[in-house]
């Protein structure tokens, strides 16, 4: 079972059981206890939450929501969450109890960044939905280092909290952004072939060759250095995303083919669209246990790719060889 195979898994049970140790925990609070939980009934409901939409003033509102025991993002075409970041999130506010009671003045909501973005403000609204319950939360700044502002949407005053709850700055912050983990040993060989018939070739011969072999270096010409291949060979290793979408199709301008030593077959396809670069891959293979651990959704999705991978998918023979003339 491969890492990714494990992550996903993990993704997928912490999803069904998202917020059972709040419930435990936060019913061991004592009453008496100083200060009054902000979100009194979210631990309570935790695991019946539906839907949660997050608007801030910097980026378009999004909506993550419970699909099929699994998270999904709205803002990226209902791509998979990474429940890592949401658990602590709904965790955050559940046990979150108030310190102190802070300003009821709008006029100086903006000073601890509890104004509603909705009306142009700085906060952070945050709206918790299940069949038959809904919190609506402003947070604003952060105070004392692990204290937060915060105030409820449809009351005056605002607070500051003894929790500090993080919230990823954009919509693709919240996804689960591993799509691939190939070590470059697993790898019997690699093509590259661009739109205008240049291709590199790499390849080993057995197992433990240490290094890939070039094929068919242009005569006279020479490698940067000896393992220059190697990289190429790794561009699937510990492989993620910063940005994801659903595939359309596109022009490609390169064709990347990865073949390991249990015959597994990954194809990427490489397109610019927006002005950025997109990948999207493919995988078959025989015996079908190459397989396992690769989404059966891979070829659904364009991926883009921090720029150095890019790179190494889209290699040339003018970023391998030294230049001609050199010695």
């Amino acid at each position: 079972m491969t890492r990714k195979t494990i992550r996903v898994l993990v993704a997928v049970v912490l999803a069904l059981v998202l917020l059972i140790a709040i419930v435990e925990r936060t019913d061991d609070i004592s009453p008496t206890t100083e200060g009054r939980a902000l979100l009194p009934e979210l631990a309570r409901h935790a695991n019946a939450i539906q839907q949660i939409h997050i608007n801030t003033a910097d980026n378009d509102p999004l909506t993550l929501r419970q699909e099929s025991g699994t998270w999904v993002n709205s803002a990226r075409d209902d791509y998979v969450v990474d429940i890592g970041k949401l658990r602590p999130l709904i965790v955050a506010l559940a046990e979150a109890r108030i310190v102190e009671e802070k300003t009821s003045n709008p006029e100086r909501y903006e000073k601890l960044g509890v104004d509603d973005p909705e009306d142009g403000g700085s906060g952070t609204k945050i709206i918790i939905e299940g069949e038959s319950f809904s919190y609506a939360i402003i947070l604003g700044e952060s105070a004392q280092g692990n204290h937060r502002y915060a105030r409820l949407a449809d009351e005056e005053t605002s607070y500051l909290v003894d929790r500090n709850p993080v919230v990823p700055a954009t919509a693709s912050d919240w996804l689960l952004t591993d799509i691939l983990d190939i070590d470059a040993k697993q790898v019997r060989s690699v093509t590259i072939t661009h739109g205008d018939g240049e291709t590199i070739a790499i390849a080993k011969e057995t197992e433990d060759q240490t290094d890939f072999t070039v094929l068919d270096i242009p005569e006279g010409r020479e490698l940067n250095y000896p393992t220059v291949a190697n990289g190429i060979a790794a561009a699937l290793s510990a492989l993620r995303f910063d940005d994801v979408k659903k595939a359309v199709d596109s022009p490609v301008e390169t064709s990347v083919e990865f073949e390991t030593w249990t015959g597994l077959q990954i194809s990427a396809e490489v397109s610019t669209g927006d002005d950025e670069t997109w990948v999207r891959f493919t995988a078959a293979g025989e015996p079908d246990e190459a397989l396992t651990g690769i989404s059966e959704t891979l070829p659904d999705w364009q991926y883009r790719l921090p720029e150095y991978k890019t790179n190494l998918l889209t290699r040339r023979w003018a970023d391998i060889l030294k230049s001609a003339g050199t010695d």
